[in-house]
């Protein structure tokens, strides 16, 4: 079976119109009658921060074996810095450009359905996706750090609820030269990032740009539940949920009782790690990632 490496690069007319965003096939099976994998990164990475997961050598795995293999880069400084404007982040092209790709791979997939390994805002983009339908073209996801619905409510996160506010501090560097190397440090020192480009992680900051909305009605839904989406408990597909104990404030009590009360599903939470254990131990995760899609 030969490998056929091709990808959409940003500027590419893609599905009518320009992407920021840059799907790429890493791996074509050609005739299979087995879901693709998509990997979806999140802040401040790139799909490299999977590459020990879809490495040549993994790809004889029962879990990967026969499979197509997508990664999906939201622009970022690593190997995609084409940066959307504001004016067009605050229109939503972040979310369409997702939903545009992901709705043609499903239609494309030999089952209608795919299968997603999605870390941070990547999996907030594939909850979010996985919500629009009624019968989400899902397999099975593995979804790192963030669970089906955000929350900011203080009587299930404290204080905690408001730490989302962290979004201003990340996206003030992208207008304000001067905060850039303090707004760097405050993620490698306290929360344990680590990238040899790490003092240009500013760039990565932009999309906390696309919610404006979330910070005008943080207070009114922390403190008096305004604005709430039900909560997404009803997907019918397997989830591995993996987190830290730093992550719990993008989950929610209720869906990891769901979780937890599933036998196709399983959490797994880790009390050592910090944000980006998927990239960091790999070598934990990934077993239990072949275990779960194998």
């Amino acid at each position: 079976m030969s490998t056929h490496l091709h990808g959409y690069s940003a500027g590419v007319m893609l599905y009518n119109h320009p992407m920021y965003a840059k799907l790429t096939c890493l791996y074509d099976a050609g005739e299979t009658e087995k879901s693709p994998v998509m990997f979806v990164h999140g802040f401040p990475d790139s799909p490299a921060m999977f590459a020990t997961y879809y490495a040549e050598a993994e790809r004889e795995k029962p879990w990967l074996t026969g499979r197509s293999i997508y990664t999906y880069a939201f622009p970022n400084r690593h190997d995609n810095p084409n940066f959307p404007p504001l004016s067009e982040l605050m229109n939503g092209v972040m979310a369409r450009e997702f939903d545009e790709t992901m709705d043609d791979l499903a239609r494309k997939s030999p089952t209608g359905k795919l299968i997603f390994l999605s870390h941070d805002w990547g999996a907030t983009h594939t909850w979010r996706w996985a919500r629009k339908h009624q019968n989400p073209p899902i397999e099975k996801m593995v979804a790192f750090s963030v669970g089906s619905s955000f929350r900011y409510d203080v009587f299930e996160h404290g204080i905690n609820a408001f730490t989302w506010m962290y979004g201003l501090w990340f996206c003030s560097a992208w207008y304000l030269p001067f905060l850039r190397k303090a707004v760097a440090r405050s993620i490698t020192s306290a929360a344990g990032y680590r990238s040899e480009t790490a003092m240009e992680l500013w760039q990565d900051a932009y999309h906390y740009w696309d919610r404006p909305s979330l910070f005008l009605t943080i207070f009114l839904q922390a403190l008096f539940f305004l604005f709430y989406k039900p909560e997404y408990l009803d997907f019918s597909f397997p989830v591995l949920y993996m987190r830290t104990k730093l992550d719990r404030i993008a989950s929610t009590a209720a869906f990891e009782r769901k979780i937890k009360s599933r036998p196709d599903c399983r959490l797994v939470i880790y009390e050592q790690f910090n944000h980006w254990f998927p990239e960091q131990h790999s070598d934990v995760v990934l077993p239990e990632v072949r275990d779960f899609l194998q």
